[in-house]
């Protein structure tokens, strides 16, 4: 209504609508069911601000059930992934894929892998993945003792995947339903810190076009008022300070 009044409109309701008790619940009820748990993540299919919108909106005591949070990560992704371990009290590996070829990713492999790996070697049982490629259905085929538990986004899973998963009766779930809204502290860390590479040089740079760019480089979707807000708020108040020894520093006011 306020928006409206304004000659505007809001449709994010991401903002201030969390997902379904009866997801939240079906989680709970996987991890309380698992032995060993562990949340494995294709950062290349996966938003990392949603992923976090997830973490932040679940209860902390079933969280820290989970043992660890495994990030498999191309250099192609976002700077938001460096950032999460300091948002959750849930260990992260982060395991940066380096590719052989420039076209070619290994990240898909890297983590089949990975989980592999954690099965049989370190007895993880059951784990949540984090991606809505498809091709991860071979992995979860070839541990059939193994639990699963996916976590999709609408605009990247097909119904194919969604299908064979109920067939197999595998729970899966959106991380778009979880509410975003709690979650602005952890993108202005990634904001801040890329923009923090560019102080150095920004009295030769547009504000407006390095808000633009510091958006695209943190793969954050936002409206043309939020990166304004931004502008204002951060851009525009930024100074020159004079240390004690003679050198100057561009401060950010937060």
């Amino acid at each position: 209504m306020i928006y409206k009044q304004h000659d505007d409109h809001f449709d994010d309701y991401t903002k201030y609508r969390d997902a379904h008790s009866e997801t939240k619940n079906n989680i709970y009820d996987f991890v309380k069911q698992s032995n060993r748990t562990a949340i494995v993540v294709d950062c290349e299919n996966s938003d990392v601000y949603k992923l976090y919108s997830v973490l932040r909106n679940l209860d902390a005591d079933e969280l820290n059930k989970i043992e660890k949070i495994y990030l498999y990560d191309d250099y192609h992704t976002s700077i938001g992934w460096d950032w999460l371990y300091q948002f959750t009290s849930i260990p992260v590996e982060h395991v940066e894929v380096q590719r052989v070829t420039d076209r070619k990713s290994l990240v898909d492999i890297m983590m089949t892998a990975g989980v592999c790996k954690s099965y049989y070697e370190d007895g993880i049982d059951s784990f949540i993945l984090v991606s809505s490629d498809s091709d991860y259905w071979g992995l979860i085929c070839s541990l059939p003792k193994a639990k699963f538990l996916v976590m999709y986004e609408y605009a990247k899973c097909g119904s194919a995947i969604k299908n064979a998963l109920s067939e197999h009766g595998i729970y899966y779930c959106s991380i778009d339903d979880f509410c975003s809204g709690n979650v602005e502290e952890f993108k202005r860390a990634v904001l801040f810190d890329i923009l923090g590479k560019y102080l150095l040089d920004i009295v030769y740079l547009n504000g407006k076009e390095l808000v633009q760019q510091i958006y695209e480089e943190a793969r954050i979707t936002a409206s043309d008022k939020e990166k304004e807000a931004f502008f204002q708020r951060y851009i525009r108040t930024l100074s020159l300070k004079c240390n004690a020894d003679g050198s100057f520093e561009v401060v950010l006011k937060r």
